[in-house]
């Protein structure tokens, strides 16, 4: 992924996206939803915005989610009988939108270049990647991307 130098994704699977989010955010919880995809030529290009199962967590110290070895384990069986690819994670805060050490730590994607998105206020933004807070795996660090830099690799299909 860390040759991957933009990425596309349909206003469907955008719309999808905010949608799962919001439908986690009526309960005041966060949600994950993953973007699967195609990576040719340094272009990726998702196709696919997929909520996988995932036990929400509300309690004194926040909110939160999980996601279980075997869930795991039954997405890159997917991912290998169909050749897609884990393009990004995106998931939502009840507030700013951030990557915190629990988010740093626990991220489903691993690979160098992948991305994580983080959709503040339960998803109640703009479908739009370059308002939520964009990361970026690099040497094993999650960097923070500019909106410049948002804008620069993720091409929006459809709007």
């Amino acid at each position: 992924m860390d040759h991957v130098q933009s990425v596309t994704v349909d206003t469907a699977v955008i719309e999808r996206t905010i949608k799962a989010l919001q439908t986690f955010g009526k309960r005041h919880l966060e949600g994950l939803v993953l973007w699967l995809g195609n990576v040719e030529l340094g272009r990726a290009h998702v196709v696919k915005a997929f909520v996988p199962e995932q036990r929400s967590v509300i309690d004194e110290d926040g909110v939160g989610y999980f996601v279980s070895g075997e869930t795991l384990f039954e997405l890159n069986r997917a991912l290998s009988e169909t050749g897609l690819r884990l393009i990004a994670q995106v998931h939502s805060h009840p507030g700013k939108a951030y990557h915190s050490a629990v988010d740093d730590r626990y991220a489903i994607v691993t690979s160098d270049g992948g991305f994580s998105l983080v959709v503040p206020n339960f998803g109640l933004a703009p479908a739009d990647p370059a308002s939520w807070a964009v990361y970026r795996l690099t040497c094993g660090d999650w960097v923070e991307l500019s909106v410049d830099q948002v804008q620069t690799i993720f091409e929006i299909n459809g709007r």
